[in-house]
This record gives structure tokens, C-alpha cells and sequence, in this order.
């Protein structure tokens, strides 16, 4: 016998009713019959019925046509189960596509990515490769994969998981002759990140996402990675704050009380992008703190001056610190930018509280080194007074009755206070018609108590410069240690 697609018929057919041959025929294939009845002359018979006649060149003909696509999926989904496992276990071969990676968000602790992921397993009950195929695999759509069986799988752990529609939905389903299966789905995702800000802003990433059947255990489906696993579209991805410095792709089996399922994780490995935070964060801080030992310099005597720069500084370093912690989660530990910033401005505040110091000593040295008044004690209670002879003798009787109770010294027309004091005295001790006398007990000039106020001076002067001159150098020095340790602890190469 010659084979005619799925159908063997003999080379010769005797004369027969052609509907017999019809009936058996039919009972195989009724669509390869009406693609063989063509295949076959007619003629009248003795009794007026009809038989065919084979033309060898239309049955040759006929073993080269091939079944197109539209026979195959009507011969491979008739009676066709959706909710039958295929074979009873199934392999699955899972792959992945990076296309891009959007966004990475410290507040949500989440990333944005495309990717496209395919999924591979064999279906016998799929197997057209003995239809004689025009092809050897079917593209199609995803109306067609809602008909067939699947692993129903998904990210378990995404935030969220949505297949792209531009403008229909990007879903690739390919069946190949021998009833392997290939989908591939584009889809945008979203998933967590483990973000530990100690080391902000010098710290790494890492993202996740899990993969795994839904409704079948490791007893129905078997999940692996292909061996390309997880690839990028791009070979070099960055974002603004990140670099992707790797991808993993592990396969973990996990305990679940309906049994033990297989699970494939990519981890996303990212590693923060520290520039913007050096030109926003630390060198303006750097700035800010030369800037207020510049007030070492300008001596005890322009108070009102440093006092302005030294708030000035810590305002401006308590802004920035804000607007920087502005965009970073509520945790509850301290981060490297932390340390950094607080320490910058204790710095600040203590040079405002050397100059606070400073400014104490220069209110001491400003004070007024007049001493006290000495009392001047009258014998009777009443001073009758009197005109004054001369101008000198005025000028004294002012000078006994000022608010202070002493003579500079110096004092009087002539530069002599002391011929002044006598010729009053002899004046009064002269006159018959006198009617009071007064008696100035320890009258001396407080040249003692000047020169106590003038040694104490020099003395709060001598020690605010050296507060200055020490402040100048002690304050850079610990700046200095302050960084060296900062530095080598968060740029070890392990952090």
C-alpha cells in the first residue's frame, strides 16, 4: 500500500460503490477524505453509479501537500483537556529577559522593572508532528492559551504585576510540532528591596523577585531555570542613584502545608551612587565649617560679627540636613549621613560656644574701671553754703558734690589739685562769720583701685587670644581625626 497523509489506500481500487469507500474512509479522516476525493477521476459504471479512477499524478501530487495551520489546531484541540496535567508531572523551563529597570524608591523600599519571561514544558496531547505539517511550530495568540493547560504560575511576592497592552496584550504563545509549548509574557513589576541605611549614603541594594506555580507542588510540576537563567536586553543599566552591579538566579524548594513547592528567585544586586550626596551634602558641610572657624581670627573684639557667622553656619547645615532626610524612609537607627551631619554641626556649636566665652571676657574688659565712691562725711547735718570766692573753689565744691564722692586726678585750672584743696581751706578757716564746718574724712585719689582694674584687663585679654589661637588649631586637628575615621569605617571595601 502507498501512504496518503494519515490514510493508507491500496494502488488499485476495484469497482465498488464510491460510498462505500467514502464510509470507510470518513471513519479515519474526513478531512484528509475530502482532500483525497479530489485526488481521483470518475466514471459511469454498468449499473449508473459512480467509481473513482486513480490518476497517479494527482496521488503524487497529493503526498507532498502539508496540513496548514488552521488543521492542525482543529485536529489538536478536538477533544482536547485543559485541566489535565500533561504526561501527570510536568517539566517547566523558566527564563528571563531584563528589558529595563525604572526606579528604585527608598521610601516604599520597592523597584520598577519590564521584563520579558518565557516558560517551556512539553504537552503530548499537543504532539501534530504526524499531520504532516506546513510548519513545524505555530505562532499564535493569547486567545488560544486560555484553552490550553498551564502552570499558572506568578511572583508571589510582587507588590505588582501588570502585562503590557500597547496596544494589545504582549502575550506569545508557540507550539511546536512535537507539543512543546513556549510563552512569553511582557509584563511591568514591581517588588520589594532589602535597603539597610547604616551605611547610607554609601550602602547596596538588593531586590527580589520569586517565581513559582500557583496551584501545583513539586508531585505535578517540576520548576527550573533555563541555563541562561536571567539576562539583560542591555548590557549596561544604570539609574540615577543605582548601579546594577549583578544578577542572580536561584532555585529554592519551600515547605507549604499543601506540600513542598519549587520556587526561582532573581535577586537584583544594586550599589547606591554616592555623587549627588558628595556634592550636595559633603562639601558644602565642608564649607560651612571653615567658614565658622574664620571667627578664630577676627579677635575678641568683633563679637556681634562671629556671633552672626556661627548662627549663620548652623542654620544653613540644619537646612540642608533636613532637606536631605526629607527623602529617606523613618527608620529608627542611625545612618553614616547622620553621624556625618550631626557631627558637623556640633563642631559648629561648639565654636559658638568658644565664642560665647570669648564674648564673656571682652563684657569684663568693657565694664567700667572707675571704683566705687568714697564718702565724704559732714560734722553738722546742714551745710550752710556760701558763695564761692574763685572758680577754684567752685570746681571743688562740685567735685564734693558728685555722684561719685572722689577728684580725678589732675583736676583744677591750674593742674594742682592739692594748692586748690588749701587755699579753700584756708579761705573757710578765716572767716569770723562762718556758721558750719565740715570735716572730709580719707579723701585719697583710688589710684590703686585703677591699676587692679587695669591689670585684671590685660589679664582677660591675654587668655581670649590664647582661647582663640588654641580654638584655631584644636578645632581643624579633631575635624581632621573626626574624618580620617569616618572615611576608613564607611568606605571599608566589605561594607
Amino acid at each position: 500500500p502507498q501512504k496518503l497523509g494519515t490514510v493508507s489506500l491500496p494502488k488499485i481500487i476495484p469497482l465498488c460503490d464510491f460510498r462505500a469507500v467514502k464510509k470507510s474512509v470518513y471513519r479515519r479522516n474526513s478531512r484528509t477524505l475530502r482532500r483525497l476525493s479530489r485526488n481521483y477521476d470518475w466514471e459511469v459504471d454498468e449499473h449508473g453509479g459512480l467509481r473513482p479512477i486513480i490518476n497517479p499524478a494527482k496521488v503524487e501530487r497529493a503526498t507532498k501537500e502539508c496540513a496548514n495551520d488552521s488543521y492542525i489546531l482543529s485536529a489538536i484541540m478536538h477533544n482536547y483537556n485543559r485541566h489535565k496535567i500533561p504526561g501527570g508531572q510536568v517539566e517547566v523551563k523558566v527564563e528571563v529577559w531584563v528589558q529595563e529597570i525604572t526606579t528604585i524608591s527608598d521610601i516604599t523600599s520597592d523597584f520598577q522593572l519590564d521584563i520579558y519571561i518565557s516558560e517551556m514544558w512539553l504537552d503530548p496531547a499537543l504532539d501534530y508532528s504526524a499531520l504532516n505539517p506546513c510548519k513545524y511550530n505555530l505562532s499564535l495568540n493569547s486567545v488560544l492559551l486560555e484553552k490550553l493547560w498551564t502552570p499558572n504560575s506568578c511572583f508571589i511576592n510582587s507588590k505588582t504585576a501588570d502585562i503590557h497592552k500597547s496596544p494589545f496584550p504582549n502575550i506569545f504563545l508557540l507550539i511546536y510540532a512535537n507539543g512543546s509549548v513556549w510563552t512569553n509574557y511582557r509584563l511591568k513589576l514591581q517588588g520589594p528591596c532589602e535597603m539597610d541605611l547604616t551605611r547610607f549614603p554609601f550602602d547596596n541594594v538588593t531586590c527580589s523577585l520569586t517565581f513559582e506555580s500557583f496551584n501545583y507542588n513539586t508531585d505535578e510540576v517540576q520548576m527550573s531555570w533555563t541555563p541562561s537563567g536571567v539576562s539583560k536586553m542591555r548590557d549596561k543599566m544604570e539609574l540615577a542613584d543605582y548601579e546594577l552591579v549583578d544578577i542572580k538566579n536561584v532555585r529554592n524548594v519551600e515547605p507549604y502545608p499543601a506540600g513542598y513547592w519549587h520556587e526561582l528567585t532573581m535577586k537584583f544586586h544594586f550599589k547606591r551612587r554616592a555623587g549627588w550626596y558628595i556634592l550636595q551634602a559633603y562639601l558644602p558641610t565642608y564649607l560651612t565649617i571653615c567658614i565658622s572657624w574664620i571667627s578664630f581670627a577676627l579677635g575678641s573684639k568683633a563679637i556681634p560679627a562671629r556671633t552672626m557667622l556661627g548662627v549663620n553656619s548652623l542654620l544653613a547645615m540644619t537646612f540642608q540636613f533636613g532637606n536631605i532626610i526629607r527623602n529617606l524612609p523613618r527608620v529608627s537607627y542611625v545612618k553614616a549621613i547622620d553621624v556625618w551631619m550631626l557631627s558637623c554641626m556640633t563642631f559648629v556649636f561648639c565654636s559658638l560656644l568658644e565664642l560665647a566665652w570669648v564674648g564673656y571676657l571682652s563684657r569684663e574688659d568693657e565694664s567700667p574701671s572707675t571704683p566705687p565712691p568714697l564718702q565724704v562725711h559732714s560734722a553738722s547735718s546742714t551745710l550752710h553754703r556760701r558763695n564761692p570766692a574763685n572758680e577754684e573753689e567752685s570746681a571743688l565744691i562740685s567735685l564734693r558734690d558728685n555722684d561719685y564722692g572722689y577728684i580725678p586726678p589732675g583736676f583744677g585750672l591750674n593742674g594742682n589739685i592739692a594748692s586748690a584743696m588749701r587755699s579753700f581751706g584756708a579761705r573757710c578757716s578765716c572767716d569770723p562769720h562762718q556758721s558750719y564746718q565740715t570735716e572730709v574724712d580719707d579723701v585719697h585719689p583710688p589710684e590703686h583701685i585703677s591699676q587692679t582694674f587695669s591689670s585684671r584687663h590685660h589679664q582677660r585679654e591675654r587668655l581670649a587670644k590664647r582661647i582663640d589661637t588654641l580654638s584655631a588649631i584644636l578645632f581643624p586637628s579633631l575635624f581632621s581625626l573626626f574624618n580620617i575615621a569616618y572615611w576608613s569605617h564607611y568606605l571599608r571595601s566589605d561594607g
